[in-house]
């Protein structure tokens, strides 16, 4: 994922508005929504903004004037950061659930994954293109869609979604440091090492880490042909598999098919709901089209690439011994062994991951610290290095008690988000392209709940999708009646809320129209 382009992030020739732009009047906004910060914390901030680089703006829109001006770089800049962002650790162990649990060959993980991450990468893209038409984050452009209310339900999720991507990340990487080690560094020894290091960077070194992430591709992206030219010779990518480590033998059915699918789909839409937070200084006369292609392509090929080395390596587990050994100590474990021929250089690449990783969790904890200060009237007032100090300690609390279940909360935490942000995401495309089509926006009012949709169609919709999918899920700790009478591992807990989200929204939204005129 990428982090907002700041004025920190372009250089000073974009910290300010075009010269010739006519003066500023300056409206005192008096929803609490977006009441200003009290002086004492805006100075402080403003202070911490200009020694180490904070971004000091909050959830309050950025207007058109503010915007930073039209670049012929800026494409090329959406492509690279989320090029940077999805070359990450966490995604090839994604990849490894396609032969290891749903007992995929080579041939159709390959095709599941790479169909998976490129639509999900789609919708992200899509959603990233509202930040510059309207300045506002990804959720409080959700409230001309879903509601006032219902909004704030979304961002409470939202976090919970982040602070879990935020743990699966530290979890890992402390797996990786303890392998490096030899295991004379405990894991939780390095889960707080990884969660310090994102705190310290996301909290004052948003200028180094901008730097970092103009040239960071070139670093992951070598470190991944490392470990495809170190570990690809034991991929198992032409015979068929007879068994996983678990003596199961491989069924490539439709059903195991979907839900591997369904898994890395998941992976990659799970950012929907934050990717309009990273753009909102881009100016409004951004081409959403080519921004679309811009932030599609960096995004899919960088998942793309990760799924198959992490799909390459399950099919190795079958037929080399260290590596079996490794996969059943810890996943972090079996990258580092993936690379151990080259020895300490291998080491050293491994540590490299472990940055990929830091860098991955950055944007989760911005997104969530801005969710924080949309759930009530006080948020905007609360300094954002607090509320991200916040959530790092409770992502580390949490990666420490649950170390070793990284396997079971991979599989079962990325379904799990996947479904509200299907339901969210149909009710938004749905609004979008049928009641708000041609309409124009009134960003000004996005705390005027007089004027934004009462979002009793949304609720109920959501409840109907929610609804599908726990019908539908297929899951370590439940499994719903529909799911049950489907053969295999399936999953459809996803694909029943978005479609009965789907049929019940539009009809339902027809109706609030007529009762409330909005």
């Amino acid at each position: 994922m990428s982090l907002p382009l700041t004025d920190s992030e372009l250089g000073s020739d974009l910290q300010s508005p075009s010269k010739e732009t006519k003066p500023k009047v300056i409206t005192l906004e008096v929803s609490p929504e977006t009441m200003v910060q009290p002086s004492r914390y805006r100075a402080y901030i403003n202070i911490l903004a200009r020694v180490f680089g904070l971004e000091s703006r909050g959830i309050e829109r950025v207007a058109e004037n503010e915007r930073h001006p039209p670049r012929p770089d800026n494409y090329a800049q959406i492509l690279l950061l989320w090029l940077n962002s999805s070359l990450t650790a966490n995604n090839i162990i994604v990849g490894l659930y396609g032969p290891t649990r749903y007992r995929l060959d080579w041939n159709n993980a390959a095709m599941c994954a790479v169909l998976g991450v490129t639509f999900g990468s789609m919708v992200v893209a899509f959603m990233s293109t509202w930040g510059p038409i309207s300045g506002h984050r990804t959720l409080m452009v959700t409230r001309y869609f879903l509601g006032y209310y219902l909004s704030k339900l979304c961002c409470l999720l939202n976090i919970v979604t982040m602070l879990g991507y935020g743990m699966v990340n530290v979890i890992l990487g402390g797996q990786v440091i303890f392998a490096v080690s030899g295991g004379h560094t405990a894991a939780p020894v390095g889960i707080v090492v990884v969660a310090v290091l994102t705190w310290f960077i996301a909290t004052f070194g948003m200028h180094l880490f901008h730097f970092y992430m103009r040239y960071a591709w070139i670093v992951q992206l070598s470190v991944l042909f490392i470990m495809v030219g170190c570990a690809g010779p034991i991929f198992n990518l032409v015979y068929p598999l007879s068994a996983d480590s678990n003596n199961n033998p491989y069924v490539n059915s439709a059903s195991n098919r979907l839900s591997f699918f369904s898994l890395c789909f998941a992976s990659a839409v799970t950012w929907a709901p934050s990717s309009a937070d990273y753009f909102v200084y881009l100016p409004a006369s951004t081409n959403p089209w080519r921004m679309f292609l811009s932030a599609t392509t960096g995004m899919s090929l960088a998942m793309v690439m990760t799924a198959l080395l992490g799909i390459g390596l399950a099919t190795g587990i079958t037929t080399n011994s260290d590596w079996l050994d490794a996969s059943l100590t810890s996943q972090g474990s079996l990258l580092v062994t993936s690379l151990a021929p080259l020895q300490d250089f291998g080491s050293f690449c491994a540590i490299i991951l472990v940055v990929g990783m830091v860098s991955n969790n950055i944007p989760g904890t911005y997104s969530a610290g801005l969710n924080l200060q949309m759930l009530g009237r006080y948020g905007p007032r609360i300094p954002r290095p607090l509320l991200t100090t916040l959530e790092v300690v409770v992502y580390t609390v949490c990666a420490v008690v649950a170390q070793r279940y990284l396997r079971e909360i991979m599989e079962n935490f990325l379904p799990l988000m996947s479904y509200w942000i299907v339901v969210w995401l149909v009710i938004v495309l749905e609004e979008i392209c049928i009641f708000r089509r041609g309409r124009e926006y009134d960003w000004s009012a996005v705390d005027n709940v007089h004027q934004l949709p009462m979002g009793l169609a949304a609720g109920l919709s959501f409840v109907v999708g929610c609804l599908g999918a726990v019908l539908g899920m297929s899951q370590s700790y439940f499994i719903g009646p529909i799911a049950r009478f489907v053969p295999g591992d399936c999953d459809l807990g996803m694909w029943l809320a978005f479609g009965w989200t789907a049929l019940g929204y539009p009809g339902l939204r027809w109706m609030e129209l007529r009762m409330t005129g909005r």
